[in-house]
């Protein structure tokens, strides 16, 4: 009677092995992570309705899908069973709190506490719910150069391992010109007192360059010694120096002569991704010049459009004529080299995100390859609130 029992024992035992060997194994899915732009807030969700913005009390927007509901796309995605999805939160649970984050503050110590925040989460740190040891980092507007910041600043011996970057409409090489406020928004509004702000105080000012998130990314080259000499974010992750030669051609190769090195460590960190996917959008007029969504500027040669025209995009600067790519400051060079840096463009306005848009990100997820496959349903436009 035992040798029978064991020897069905080892019987199921055969058969209950061979079931799990045939089993294809189901592999999890390398975490995301979300960082919202500018009047963005974590807990925004769609409305079928027309709805009031805290901070904006006289602007209603109408159908706006917000972070949770991008995160929601996320996690059914039957190719992304399992993956886990955190949204950035820069005040907490406090919803208000974070979209005036986005406004007011440090950019510096921002990054410093979403590193903290990241390194405290086990989705992504613990190799037994994260066995790949890395994230993917999905930045809309400015919250594309911030996880840039923590792919340089937090990478490596940091402990945040990036792996695919993604930026949608980012402002990498900065912006000439403060975002607009929504029409009719309140005057005592975050976007209105941010702008008061700046007129009163001005955008290289002290109180500007430490207090005003916008202004720690505002690189106006006709300014650019003054940004050089003021500026401690942008030109911090640009690994730009005083002195440092700007745009000229030919072509800018050769390594600037500093006195004051550049930070290798944000360079290995960079050069380390797997990918840095940057998209623009086709018809944006908030991020000026448009071209820095691709990590350049507009060719001052550029004759291709009257620049007074809405729709105009200049000719972009070919990266070899830029001297942060010719001489290297942060590895994007060898990314160019080894194929990783890949470009594209989002039909609509700043922050419209079309479901074919969506659908680009979502390409780089888990397993995959940037192909974009078919909409998963009708196409209808979407718009992250940005304001």
């Amino acid at each position: 009677m035992a040798k029978w029992t064991s020897s069905i024992f080892v019987s199921l035992s055969l058969l209950a092995s061979t079931a799990i060997a045939a089993a294809p194994l189901r592999t999890t899915p390398v975490p995301v992570v979300l960082w919202h732009g500018l009047g963005d807030r974590f807990e925004y969700v769609q409305h079928s309705q027309a709805y009031l913005v805290p901070s904006f009390p006289n602007l209603a927007l109408r159908s706006a899908p917000g972070l949770l509901e991008l995160k929601t796309d996320l996690e059914e995605r039957p190719e992304l069973e399992g993956v886990f999805v955190w949204i950035v939160r820069l005040a907490g649970e406090d919803g208000t709190g974070d979209q005036r984050a986005t406004f007011f503050g440090s950019a510096n110590e921002q990054v410093a506490l979403v590193c903290d925040q990241l390194r405290a989460l086990p989705e992504i740190m613990d190799p037994l719910l994260n066995p790949s040891g890395k994230f993917d980092a999905i930045g809309f507007s400015q919250g594309g150069q911030l996880l840039r910041a923590v792919v340089e600043r937090c990478g490596g011996e940091g402990g945040l391992n990036v792996r695919n970057l993604i930026t949608v409409g980012s402002q990498h090489m900065g912006v000439s010109a403060m975002p607009p406020c929504p029409p009719g928004s309140s005057p005592f509004g975050a976007c209105r007192l941010m702008h008061l702000s700046v007129v009163r105080e001005g955008i290289y000012s002290s109180f500007a360059q430490n207090k005003i998130i916008p202004a720690q990314y505002f690189r106006d080259e006709a300014r650019i010694d003054d940004y050089l000499a003021v500026n401690t974010f942008l030109k911090d992750i640009n690994n730009e120096r005083v002195g440092d030669r700007q745009v000229n051609l030919p072509d800018a190769l050769g390594e600037d002569d500093k006195a004051e090195p550049r930070n290798a460590t944000y360079k290995a960190n960079f050069a380390s991704l797997t990918n840095l996917v940057l998209l623009r959008f086709s018809d944006d007029a908030t991020v000026v010049p448009p071209q820095s969504a691709h990590f350049t500027l507009p060719s001052p040669y550029a004759d291709n459009c009257d620049p007074l025209e809405p729709a105009c995009y200049l000719d972009p600067l070919p990266y070899s004529y830029l001297p942060l790519f010719a001489s290297d400051y942060i590895g994007l060079r060898v990314l160019d080299r080894d194929d990783k840096i890949h470009l594209g463009v989002c039909d609509g306005q700043h922050m419209q995100i079309s479901d074919a848009c969506w659908n680009a990100v979502a390409s780089w997820l888990g397993a995959g390859d940037g192909k974009v496959r078919a909409p998963r349903r009708p196409e209808v436009g979407r718009l992250v609130v940005q304001l």
